[in-house]
């Protein structure tokens, strides 16, 4: 009797266990439903002290697990969610139309800074973010779902802050992307420096410039960018991130272009957007045209 006790109470244990527990252990091959969305996915930053980030990846039809596939990280703005490009663009089907994987981490409050210092207020986690994106993610990728397994079949891209992350996190990893891309980013911290968000990763301009000369600034870092095709918009009419950003990072890639040879730049332009979703729904397609055009494959 005390034998079918102890079953009858271990099975209704196991059966109180959350069946979602599982995907923290990353086993996620049983998960992938190609033509839809995988949510809640649980990337660990430091397990050791319960600390994950939560992703969400777009599979297309074509997606199969063993096949090289092209995979496009897309970096939310500021403050931004994880299910932004879901919410507010139809960025699905242009994965679909060029058998493109989207992966959308949820970044929160990081300008994908590769270090953190004594004066820095805001720490998106224990990892900067920048850091995070190749130290972790691509890992992660590549171990669970056969993803960015080869630069010349993995770009990344961003809105905003995104966009100033990924064209960062390319110039200090160029051997991770085949393809760059920011829209409506910010590129030189120098133009910039009474701006808050920046203060709070590199404290005050006046004491600090040499840091925000030399550290993360995209400006200088640049030239690492001349294998690497770069996809740069912006609406005309943004008065809170001028298209200054953007035009004088392409003015500098054009300027090395013709130094040194190669850079690829593309630079698009919209007169009668600014800063905001009804931009971005249609700066996100372009973008994504950019990458099936740059990145090898399908």
């Amino acid at each position: 009797m005390r034998k079918i006790l102890t079953l009858v109470i271990l099975v209704t244990c196991i059966s109180c266990i959350p069946l979602s527990a599982g995907k923290i252990s990353g086993d996620y091959s049983q998960s992938v439903k190609p033509g839809r969305w995988l949510r809640n996915i649980k990337v660990p930053i430091d397990k050791s002290h319960n600390e994950y980030n939560t992703v969400q990846i777009y599979f297309p039809r074509s997606y199969k697990h063993k096949k090289k596939q092209r995979t496009v990280i897309a970096l939310p703005l500021y403050n931004g969610t994880v299910k932004d490009y879901e919410s507010n663009t139809n960025i699905e089907k242009s994965a679909e139309e060029y058998s493109i994987v989207v992966v959308c981490p949820d970044m929160g409050k990081t300008i994908y800074e590769s270090r953190y210092y004594d004066e820095t207020t805001i720490r998106w986690s224990s990892v900067p973010g920048g850091r995070y994106v190749t130290e972790i993610l691509l890992p992660f990728l590549r171990k669970n779902f056969n993803l960015a397994q080869k630069q010349d079949y993995t770009g990344i891209f961003g809105i905003s802050t995104g966009g100033r992350g990924a064209l960062l996190i390319a110039c200090l990893n160029p051997d991770e992307f085949g393809a760059v891309g920011g829209i409506s980013g910010d590129y030189d911290p120098l133009s910039m420096p009474n701006d808050p968000i920046l203060k709070s990763v590199y404290g005050e301009y006046n004491t600090f410039k040499d840091r925000w000369k030399e550290d993360d600034n995209i400006m200088n870092l640049a030239e690492n960018l001349g294998d690497i095709p770069v996809f740069l918009a912006h609406g005309k009419k943004d008065y809170y991130t001028p298209r200054e950003q953007s035009l004088v990072l392409a003015m500098r890639l054009k300027t090395l272009q013709k130094k040194k040879g190669g850079f690829d730049i593309t630079y698009r332009e919209k007169k009668y957007y600014s800063r905001d979703w009804k931009y971005w729904v249609v700066a996100v397609p372009e973008a994504m045209e950019f990458f099936n055009e740059k990145l090898a494959g399908p």
